[in-house]
């Protein structure tokens, strides 16, 4: 039984102590040995492995090379020359205010100059600090050089987006890492990685050398696990954990790939399997969710509640898709980069792309999902569930009936000061929200031939077509339906269909009609 690691960050440790390490030193490589460059950025999820790569790096460079024996790398690096390595970890680095991450900056520079054993050059201002120790640590090497890796740069930054203070706090990120800049030619090497990618007129305006391969091909499996990788690696532990649910190892790798596989960083790149997911899921010998356990970003539900997303249909410019300023915080880019939605498709126009976003996984979607929906109704999440159970319970039963009184329970709950920027799309957005908290197979904005359906539940028995209207009566929800011939799509499904069209009321901020038509099955 492989020996599974999902709280050690670091490289060394990792090795020494036998716990299965999947073998990323060849794509690691391909940026450390100096051939298409120097100085590197990629972003990536949390508990991604980006500490762990980072780590690695750092024993690769300071040349310990009974850590590698076996991997990819090490018939191919040159172990006879060796590097001072600068690594700053900016996790740690979450400050009230400016002043305090000053001070913090130059305490964890202190510590790496004992760890480098060189003295350490203080001064009142961390960027100038920080060049003291970047000079030091090249002169001290043999060649004049020293290696610099930043691991979570934007951690600083992170809990300031929305908050009057944000510009600050992106005005001293942007002041430190101006250094790395200034004194490229005392590098050899550079590596700097976090959660955001934020545009390059704010915090990485000076650093228009930097290599970014957060969205490049050749780093699209360098953070998460391949089918491939998962299978070679672990194949005790898809067995235990096979044996531990009853199913076979077969069945039990597509459940692993149903839960927590499905994220692509790069449109051409092979989907990757969450490793820090998965190792908890080996751990315990049980599917369940485990990444989202760590809190969803407060700000994220915020904008949601303020803006409520048709997460049905996400699509996003490519340009918005990999950057954004911190002062401006765009949703779609937020989920896209913090890992709660992922590439889907992309249609190309000209030199422009525009990507189609999804879930990643099962285990994202429905945990994300009840946090929003808790957040509607300002309950906790467990609470604001047992609304959506009770809606699925009757589809599932075709109560429909005791499905719109669910319904109605549910948004009685949500406070005005967010149904009074209501429209169809948003009163749409929160029954996908609600039903997809669950599981249920709900698809929003369903095109046919004549036009889009608003909503269409898909069950084993049943089939129901919903369409919403705000201050126009349910039957012309229902004309649409009909006039439109929705149900034809799924005329040969041999299944159920129901046709719901449903009115809200702007003043009652419920629903306040609905018709219903059912078709038997054919």
């Amino acid at each position: 039984m492989e020996k599974v690691a999902t709280d050690i960050y670091t490289f060394s440790r990792l090795r020494a102590e036998g716990f299965t390490y999947v073998d990323k030193t060849d794509m690691l490589y391909a940026m450390a040995s100096g051939e298409v460059g120097f100085q590197f950025f990629i972003a990536r999820p949390r508990r991604f492995g980006k500490s762990l790569a980072v780590s690695t790096l750092e024993s690769l460079f300071q040349g310990e090379r009974e850590l590698f024996k076996g991997l990819a790398v090490e018939p191919k690096w040159d172990w006879s020359k060796k590097w001072p390595v600068l690594h700053l970890d900016m996790g740690s680095s979450q400050t009230a205010t400016v002043p305090e991450l000053h001070r913090k900056w130059r305490h964890m520079l202190e510590d790496e100059c004992v760890r480098n054993k060189i003295p350490f050059r203080d001064d009142e201002n961390p960027a100038t600090a920080f060049e003291n120790v970047i000079n030091d640590l090249a002169a001290a090497s043999d060649n004049g050089l020293m290696v610099l890796l930043v691991d979570e740069y934007d951690k600083p930054l992170l809990g300031h987006l929305m908050k009057a203070d944000v510009t600050e706090f992106r005005d001293a990120l942007k002041a430190f890492y101006s250094v790395i800049k200034t004194l490229e030619k005392k590098q050899r090497f550079a590596f700097i990685t976090g959660v955001s990618k934020f545009s390059k007129v704010s915090i990485f305006s000076d650093l228009n050398n930097l290599k970014d391969w957060t969205m490049h091909r050749k780093a699209g499996t360098l953070f998460g696990y391949t089918h491939e990788e998962v299978q070679a690696n672990f194949p005790g532990r898809i067995h235990g954990l096979a044996e531990a649910n009853g199913v076979s190892d077969d069945e039990a790798f597509r459940q692993i790939v149903k839960w927590y596989d499905g994220y692509k960083f790069h449109h051409a790149a092979e989907p990757v399997i969450n490793p820090v997911s998965l190792g908890e899921c080996f751990d315990k010998g049980e599917f369940a969710d485990y990444w989202s356990k760590t809190a969803i970003p407060t700000f994220l539900v915020d904008i949601l509640k303020e803006h409520p997303l048709d997460f049905s249909s996400v699509n996003i410019e490519e340009d918005d898709l990999e950057t954004y300023e911190p002062e401006h915080p765009k949703l779609v880019t937020l989920l896209y980069q913090t890992g709660y939605l992922t590439i889907r498709d992309f249609v190309q126009m000209g030199s422009a792309r525009r990507y189609s976003l999804r879930f990643p996984n099962m285990e994202i979607e429905h945990s994300f999902l009840k946090r929003v929906v808790g957040a509607y109704v300002r309950q906790d999440p467990g609470q604001s569930s047992g609304f959506a159970f009770a809606a699925g319970e009757a589809l599932y039963a075709h109560d429909v009936p005791k499905f719109l009184k669910a319904l109605k329970s549910f948004f009685s709950d949500i406070p005005y000061d967010m149904t009074d920027r209501q429209n169809e799309q948003m009163w749409q957005t929160i029954c996908y929200v609600v039903l997809r908290s669950i599981g249920i197979n709900v698809n929003g904005e369903v095109k046919t031939h004549d036009g889009r359906m608003d909503m269409v539940v898909d069950l084993p028995d049943d089939v129901y077509i919903v369409e919403f209207k705000l201050d126009r009566p349910a039957a012309e929800a229902m004309e649409q339906i009909k006039g439109k011939d929705y149900a034809e799509k799924y005329a040969l499904s041999k299944k159920r269909l129901t046709l719901i069209g449903i009115s809200f009321s702007s003043e009652k901020r419920t629903i306040v009609e609905e018709l219903v038509e059912e078709i038997p099955a054919g």
